[in-house]
């Protein structure tokens, strides 16, 4: 079957919305990220960055459904969503990337961004954390970043956001 999208997921500071963004403009899709919606959501709702379990679960429920009912419509589009990649597992037409890197090289790039929040060390530790109870919580009891999820797994720790863009960009076309 042929991919009509790609769906990247990644722990806090892999390289997910870097590379999302960049095929976005490369082929010419619509880019939906999750991530975006919640930052925002926390900041409206003054809530801390690393404390996603205080956001209330139906909002995560029904942002993740419209996200995957997205991906199953097979509308071609990219999603930037940390458990995208888990959701869409059955779903042949959507490619499945996840991005990973060294937790101290993911802490180095999340100190250095500067866009909706500044955080620290510890923050991303939690957020990764949290990431993981959330989802435990809502959906499954098991790790939703597992590679046997995923057509493709890269890790960004010593890849250039180029090469990270050419091998998803690679793996995308195989089956146009």
């Amino acid at each position: 079957m042929k991919y009509s999208s790609i769906t990247i997921s990644g722990p806090v500071a892999s390289g997910t919305s870097t590379a999302a963004k960049t095929l976005a403009v490369k082929f010419n899709l619509a880019y939906l990220s999750a991530g975006d919606f919640f930052r925002k959501y926390m900041i409206d709702h003054n809530i801390p960055l690393p404390e996603k379990v205080q956001i209330p679960d139906e909002v995560d429920r029904k942002i993740d459904k419209e996200l995957t009912d997205l991906a199953a419509s097979q509308k071609p589009v990219i999603i930037d969503s940390l458990y995208h990649g888990y959701f869409t597992r059955n779903m042949p037409h959507v490619l499945k990337v996840l991005l990973t890197a060294d937790e101290d090289v993911r802490i180095k790039r999340a100190l250095l961004r500067i866009h909706t929040h500044k955080e620290t060390a510890e923050d991303v530790k939690r957020r990764d954390q949290t990431h993981d109870i959330k989802f435990r919580k809502l959906y499954a009891d098991e790790g939703f970043l597992d590679p046997k999820f995923f057509d493709l797994v890269i890790d960004t720790t010593a890849t250039s956001k180029e090469q990270v863009v050419v091998a998803i960009a690679k793996k995308f076309q195989e089956n146009i």
